[in-house]
């Protein structure tokens, strides 16, 4: 279903303005790099992207090409439109600061793309890295979300968590049923979203980045069930590591 709902037809960036304020996005990201970056790959709303770019260099990333399609045209203040995995891509991007946003994550189910992702982050030396989670302490089965703004209404259901088995970082599976109803769009789907818990993400996060602080953070969007995981570089100078504690390819 995934694919299918982001093949185009829909306009995410509508959704999106209407109930998850990008702009609120991008200044609470922001804040979170104090000043400490000189470049960003982004991965998460578009719009978001754009503000982001009114104040450093910004590499957007979505696999989606209608997303990145619509991006090119609709913010051409973004450096940079990728295509693809960002677990992938970033580690080809030897930008300072990370901010993997908007519930990416949700889409995260092995262990494969946790291994791909903390290889890609240690490829270059990053002074901060922000990724944010859905909260499986937060939400159980039946609970909703309803979304209200001048410009429509929405509804997020959850059901069904199952528990993953033999996965690193362990994590939990809800079928998510989406409604949104704005002027001139209906959207109506069931997916499956993934769930993390907070310690076990913090837990995962020191095991794996031994050069950095491991923080969690409020989340990044109004009222949403989501936490922020923060990677914050402890000093600098470091040669970077491969996950399994192997030398990476130092930067250059």
């Amino acid at each position: 279903m995934s694919s299918e709902i982001y093949s185009g037809a829909i306009d995410w960036d509508k959704v999106y303005r209407a109930f998850h304020h990008p702009s609120r996005i991008a200044e609470c990201i922001l804040a979170e790099l104090s000043g400490s970056a000189d470049s960003v790959v982004f991965s998460g709303f578009a719009e978001t992207a754009s503000f982001l770019a009114d104040k450093l260099p910004v590499t957007f990333v979505d696999y989606s090409p209608s997303v990145t399609a619509r991006a090119r045209e609709r913010y051409p203040k973004l450096g940079e439109v990728l295509t693809g995995d960002v677990t992938q891509l970033l580690a080809l991007l030897p930008a300072t600061s990370v901010a993997i946003a908007c519930r990416i994550s949700a889409y995260w189910n092995s262990t494969e793309q946790f291994r791909r992702l903390a290889n890609s982050v240690l490829a270059f030396t990053r002074e901060r890295v922000l990724i944010d989670f859905f909260d499986r302490d937060l939400v159980e089965s039946g609970h909703s979300i309803a979304f209200n703004s001048v410009d429509g209404t929405g509804t997020w259901r959850f059901r069904d968590f199952k528990e993953s088995l033999g996965v690193t970082p362990p994590f939990s599976t809800a079928t998510l049923t989406v409604s949104y109803s704005l002027s001139g769009l209906n959207v109506g789907y069931e997916d499956h979203r993934s769930f993390f818990r907070r310690a076990v993400l913090q837990q995962w996060g020191r095991s794996m980045f031994p050069e950095y602080d491991v923080e969690i953070g409020k989340s990044l969007l109004d009222s949403d069930p989501s936490f922020l995981l923060k990677l914050v570089r402890k000093r600098a100078g470091s040669q970077p590591h491969a996950a399994d504690g192997t030398p990476g390819t130092p930067d250059g």
